[in-house]
């Protein structure tokens, strides 16, 4: 696989220290670590949404940190999709609405049977026509979910796309991320608190104090080491 995203020494004031990062193509990352070590902030310098005040961050080649408006926005709208942990669907749309105004906002005109194929893997075939103030929290996540993997972006970041639901709903969801993810060959970026949602990715990045503390492979870690060392970490 080939390097997608390059972070070189992004740093925020006050919040991230010299951050460096490589996430290939196709990669499912994790990164883990206590509230206000920085996760949603390096994500969302990730996104374009925030500047970090030094560093680059190479997507595809290009240099976000030096896009200026309107071509950051594009840039944005073409390569990158982001999922919410409160969801950020129009309540007083319907499922298809919702899941179809991407097509709107980045003329990505969705393929009616991949539409079709991931409404009925994520169990929203009889939701389609429901107005999204009606559905459960789990409901509404796999909308946001299914937004997300139908954009053209080859990119997917989630901040704590589970934090809101129990735990069996939790791992349905989680699994039906990852598993899309990579059916539609996306990268995939998750921030979350979750041990068990760590490792069903690939890569795990701990941080804390703004700084990147440790980058480990899943397949090399049981679930008691990981929660010793966010224990440690968070000490």
């Amino acid at each position: 696989m080939k390097e997608l995203i390059k972070i070189n020494k992004i740093k925020k004031e006050n919040i991230l220290q010299e951050i460096n990062l490589s996430i290939l193509e196709n990669e499912c990352v994790s990164i883990m670590g206590n509230s206000g070590v920085g996760k949603t902030t390096l994500l969302n310098i990730l996104s374009g949404i925030e500047k970090p005040s030094e560093g680059s961050i190479i997507i595809n080649g290009t240099n976000i940190v030096d896009l200026k408006e309107p071509k950051l926005t594009k840039f944005r709208s073409n390569e990158i999709s982001y999922i919410y942990q409160d969801y950020k669907l129009i309540e007083y749309l319907t499922v298809e609405q919702n899941i179809k105004f991407i097509e709107r906002n980045n003329k990505n005109k969705i393929s009616e049977q991949k539409y079709k194929s991931l409404l009925n893997e994520l169990g929203l075939v009889t939701k389609e026509k429901v107005i999204v103030a009606k559905l459960s929290g789990g409901q509404k996540q796999r909308v946001a979910i299914a937004r997300a993997l139908l954009g053209k972006s080859k990119i997917i970041l989630a901040d704590e796309p589970t934090g809101a639901l129990d735990l069996i709903n939790t791992k349905k969801v989680l699994d039906e991320l990852i598993v899309n993810s990579k059916k539609m060959k996306k990268t995939l970026v998750i921030v979350t608190h979750s041990p068990q949602v760590g490792l069903e990715t690939e890569k795990i990045v701990l941080m804390n104090n703004g700084k990147i503390t440790e980058q480990i492979k899943t397949n090399e870690i049981s679930i008691n080491e990981l929660e010793k060392k966010l224990l440690f970490e968070n000490a």
